[in-house]
């Protein structure tokens, strides 16, 4: 029998203790407040390990846009020891990716690249029992646009192993043995459930732990650790999922908690609001005035911003550099410095920017097109 150390006692009762909603993380978010209250551990230290291991780490762990995880050792020791672990993230076919959803993606190459098999399940299902399509048909329609835009990020198709929630037997025995491992009660403290809620969303609750856990099958790679990439809000999941886990055998899954990637106008990015992210469908000219109209954080007037300066962690355009569109961390520096000192204005960071992201767009969509038999391919092998 494998003992447990009085901390890892402690630190799983202190786990299970918190259970803010997934409703109380909204808006401008105090990332210390969310880590203490939900019981996460600092993601630094695990970087620090990273680096003195020699891994090339992208900007999202360079520039501690990870801030925060569950569990993350037992994926360093993965990767370390080329041991087989999964990562897993999801994807909502409601309607275009956008570059929030990227920042998932980046985070699964990374985990590809150090010896993951990264695992895509499409949830349709969500998508219509939260009401985001009017029938399960056309929740499906966009999945071909789905995967295809997954490929042309970068995920090699060989080892990413993309599935339809619907279409795939497996998620649902698995889910009908989870349903066992829970109580109502505890789906409604954990994500905000009343009366007038449909039973489509509170079982949806059951389908997505079942998602996590799938990697872990016998057909798939066996009991294994998988990590799970989300922002800091989705945390209550994953503490659903892990004291299910822990009930019906298997390896308790772990997670990265990013930041939020601003909205155009400053606030949070949604997909379901056009006016706050750029879709990686957009047309590259109508992307670029999306970002010269983007929220500043510089002065008032010209004038202004040379005498005292703007705030770039503000400045949407200086962030989204930061998150993804400025790889060199010591250019990324000056224009932050000199964003500060006013020398740089928010039209010139805002006209990079545009550059880059018109760039990005116009490859990006060729890749994309490339991708789209490949895609066809996989959704014809899961009818």
């Amino acid at each position: 029998m494998q003992h447990k150390n009085p901390k890892s006692i402690a630190h799983e009762k202190h786990e299970k203790e918190h259970t803010m909603s997934i409703a109380e993380v909204r808006g401008d978010v105090d990332y210390e407040a969310v880590i203490k209250e939900f019981g996460l551990e600092r993601m630094q230290p695990m970087i620090e390990k990273m680096k003195a291991a020699k891994m090339k780490l992208p900007v999202m762990y360079r520039r501690n846009l990870v801030v925060a995880h569950r569990d993350f050792g037992q994926i360093f020791n993965a990767m370390i020891n080329k041991k087989n672990f999964a990562i897993l993230t999801g994807i909502n076919p409601s309607g275009a990716l956008h570059f929030g959803n990227k920042m998932f993606v980046d985070q699964a190459m990374f985990m590809q690249e150090n010896g993951g098999k990264v695992f895509i399940p499409i949830s349709n299902d969500e998508t219509y029992v939260f009401k985001k399509a009017e029938t399960l048909e056309k929740a499906t329609e966009n999945v071909i646009e789905v995967i295809s835009d997954m490929i042309a990020l970068g995920l090699d198709p060989r080892r990413t192993h993309f599935f339809v929630s619907t279409r795939t037997a497996k998620v649902y025995e698995l889910a009908v043995k989870l349903s066992t491992k829970t109580t109502l009660s505890n789906m409604k403290a954990i994500f905000g459930f009343n009366n007038d809620t449909n039973p489509g969303q509170i079982f949806y609750g059951i389908v997505q732990s079942a998602h996590i856990l799938y990697p872990q099958l016998p057909d798939q790679l066996g009991p294994c650790p998988v990590v799970v990439p989300i922002g800091i809000d989705q945390d209550p999941y994953m503490r659903l999922v892990r004291d299910m886990a822990e009930r019906a055998g298997f390896v308790k899954p772990s997670s990265t908690n990013h930041i939020f990637m601003p909205g155009l106008q400053g606030g949070k990015m949604s997909g379901s609001k056009p006016e706050t992210c750029i879709y990686l469908s957009d047309e590259p000219e109508a992307a670029r005035k999306k970002i010269m109209g983007a929220f500043s954080g510089g002065g008032a007037s010209m004038k202004e911003h040379r005498e005292h300066g703007g705030n770039p962690d503000i400045d949407v355009a200086c962030q989204y550099m930061k998150f993804m569109f400025e790889e060199d961390d010591k250019k990324l520096g000056e224009i932050f410095a000199n964003y500060r000192n006013g020398s740089l204005s928010t039209g010139e960071v805002k006209s990079v920017l545009a550059d880059k992201i018109v760039k990005f767009l116009k490859d990006h969509q060729k890749k994309r097109e490339k991708a789209k038999p490949i895609a066809e391919k996989i959704l014809a092998n899961q009818s």
